[in-house]
């Protein structure tokens, strides 16, 4: 019997109880706006008051809904309504304050009346909560799949609206504003990335202008392309009632939920990479030949996105070399044409790199392999802990030690074939020990194999919904009763840090070191720096970020953003571009990346710059002093975050720079307050 079956089968709904859940609802939609309101007009901080209104309106209906007048008719345990409750009320308290902060910064609402959406907001889903409670143990312990499809459908719709209500009301981390920069300074190549993440942005930003919503938004449809084909290979591999349990994971483990929210290359790549492992089942299992092409658009299209997706191919080639049955392809054309296709997708970036010495192949080639000698296997293991979780470790192992009971868990019409499971397994396999191998001795980057474990999402749909043909292990059914606990925790923790960004928690400080938390209010700051300077020498300084790109980046988005808030109040025209006007350390002998072709430190010469560092020995030290003819004070601007602190960055500004040292001093340059 399903939840909702349960649910129309019991008294709850009769006339009585339907008046009851209505009472609570309206009872609590009203104590939450006269709490917030109160609070607010008694100079609470948007935050708090909003927080306590939730509170106490949800604590309200719970003591209520408990007593024997408004009591429902409900057969669930205390405890598990009790954790209902608890999961129901945290996950719509998270979803909530995304709600506020998009009316209120997206959509230029009054505080005032993006309360009053965002509290009926929640106290419509505070009421679906009560009534269907899919979080309580007593639903999410389960052996039946139908009630596993309404938990999942709970799941995936949140997951997506989470990230949706977070796109525009999140600071951008420096990656993003990174790549916002290669979007301003638009090509068909760059050093350390293929130009496909700021083709997207430059896309969504040109449509709705240059804020963090437009940045995101390409993310946000890459993680749905994801989802699609994840669905369809599962489909393939497991069948279809297996296929919906694929969507859950792509939706909520953090692999895939953090490229669906984080504008970077992996956004796309991770679109395509799906895309890719479908074609190459279809052609090599299923021996479609029209698939090839299909493969071609997606190795392509990858390829722009990030060179990783190579391995991908690679794998392919062993498996072929391995099966006798998909060697015959060795000798076919489509291959052929699904290479050429790629090639000509991919033609842009071998252009731009044979114009530029071959930059960015041998930054990510040579020069990468040929670093500083690094072991990071434990941060490379642990990385993969974070993006798949430990459960999805334990049955990725539960996966390749038991592949009798998944090829035996499909029937006849879904089975995956042994070849099927190979061909997926060496997708999954391959990549990953390429860069466990490559951590031995260098650097690695935790989400690389993200990616990876897409090729095993078939599989771990199967482990992940109790079913009666793999349960037979005790490993394998420890690993299906953890993945609903898992799956919740996840959307608890997206939620919390989410929040916490956003609007904070009482009492609880924001880190002192974290870049880009609190920019809105300090691109503000610099850009008015560089006004002043303007006004007082005729000159607009050149900001330069004391780093490699995290300073720099950051102050080149929140810096547009105050430039056009500044025009948009006086109702004149953008005077200047900050992006064109924001560079890095690299003028001082440090690595840019980017910034070193965007700003060629010969051209810089006799410039003013107004120097911006976290560190203060950045601005003092011999190495960057002798490059300047006069210097002023060093001054310090404090970042705030919902009135707390998030930190602290000095500058300085500097007249007559030169790319080569001049001098060992510089003269002291005094600026009106």
């Amino acid at each position: 019997m399903t939840v909702l079956q349960q649910s129309a089968n019991s008294p709850m709904n009769g006339a009585a109880d339907r008046v009851r859940r209505a009472a609570l609802g309206l009872l609590g939609f009203v104590v939450d706006l006269v709490v917030v309101n109160l609070l607010y007009s008694q100079d609470f901080s948007l935050s708090s008051a909003q927080l306590s209104g939730f509170l106490i309106a949800a604590g309200t209906g719970y003591f209520l809904s408990s007593t024997r007048l408004l009591k429902d008719s409900t057969t669930q345990k205390a405890s598990d309504r009790l954790i209902n409750f608890i999961i129901t009320v945290l996950l719509i308290l998270f979803l909530r304050g995304g709600i506020l902060l998009t009316l209120i910064q997206f959509l230029n609402l009054s505080p005032q009346l993006a309360l009053l959406i965002s509290i009926a907001a929640s106290s419509i889903l505070n009421q679906i909560g009560h009534a269907y409670p899919v979080f309580s143990p007593g639903t999410i312990y389960f052996n039946s799949e139908i009630k596993w499809y309404y938990f999942s459908i709970g799941m995936v719709i949140y997951a997506v609206l989470l990230r949706f209500f977070y796109l525009g009301s999140l600071e951008l981390f420096f990656e993003e504003a990174y790549y916002w920069n290669y979007a301003k300074h638009l090509d068909i190549g760059y050093l350390d990335h293929p130009p496909m993440v700021a083709w997207i942005i430059a896309l969504f930003i040109k449509l709705m202008g240059d804020n963090e919503f437009a940045v995101r938004f390409g993310a946000f449809i890459c993680w749905f392309i994801t989802a699609y084909f994840s669905y369809q290979l599962t489909s393939e591999v497991s069948g279809k009632p297996r296929a919906n349990q694929s969507i859950v994971l792509v939706a909520v483990l953090p692999a895939y939920f953090a490229v669906g929210l984080v504008m970077t290359p992996d956004a796309p790549l991770m679109a395509c990479w799906a895309m890719a492992i479908y074609f190459f089942y279809q052609a090599l299992i299923r021996e479609r030949r029209r698939a090839w092409i299909g493969l071609g658009f997606a190795i392509g299209l990858g390829m722009l996105s990030k060179y990783t997706i190579i391995l991908l191919g690679i794998a392919a080639l062993l498996f072929m070399l391995m099966d006798r049955n998909s060697r015959k392809w060795l000798l076919r054309w489509e291959p052929y044409l699904a290479i050429v296709i790629a090639l000509i997708l991919f033609s842009p970036v071998i252009v731009w790199n044979a114009e530029h010495a071959w930059a960015s192949f041998l930054f990510q080639g040579h020069d990468r392999a040929a670093g500083n000698f690094d072991f990071s296997l434990p941060e490379f293991v642990g990385g993969i802990l974070l993006l798949i979780t430990p459960t999805g470790i334990l049955s990725v192992v539960a996966i390749l030690l038991f592949k009798r009971s998944f090829l035996s868990g499909c029937d006849d019409s879904c089975r995956s074939m042994s070849r099927g499971y190979i061909l997926l397994m060496t997708f999954a396999l391959f990549p990953t020990t390429v860069f466990a191998a490559l951590s031995l001795f260098r650097e690695t980057k935790f989400h690389w194999t993200g990616p990876c474990w897409l090729a095993i999402l078939p599989y771990l749909a199967l482990v992940s919904i109790q079913h009666p043909h793999i349960n037979t292990h005790p490993w394998l059914r420890w690993s299906q009763r953890a993945w609903p606990a898992t799956l919740v925790i996840c959307l608890l923790g997206y939620g919390a840090f989410l929040y916490y960004l956003v609007l904070g928690f009482p009492g609880v400080p924001y880190p002192q070191r974290l870049y880009l938390l609190g920019w809105q209010n300090f691109g503000h700051d610099i850009e008015a720096l560089a006004d002043q300077f303007e006004r007082d020498t005729g000159e607009k300084p050149l900001v330069v970020g004391m780093d490699r790109n995290r300073i720099a980046s950051g102050l080149a988005f929140y810096r547009t953003k105050a430039v056009q808030v500044s025009t948009e109040l006086a109702k004149e025209p953008i005077s200047h571009q900050p992006a064109l006007q924001t560079a890095s350390w690299h003028l001082f002998d440090g690595r840019g990346l980017m910034y070193e072709r965007w700003f060629p430190v010969a051209e810089q010469n006799n410039k003013s710059l107004l120097l911006v560092s976290k560190d203060i020995s950045n601005l003092t030290s011999d190495h960057v002093r002798s490059r300047t003819q006069q210097a002023s004070e060093i001054g310090k601007i404090m970042i705030w975050k919902n009135g707390k602190s998030a930190g602290f960055y000095y500058y300085c500004l500097v007249k007559g720079y030169q790319n080569q040292p001049v001098n060992n001093s510089s003269s002291i340059i005094k600026m009106t307050d």
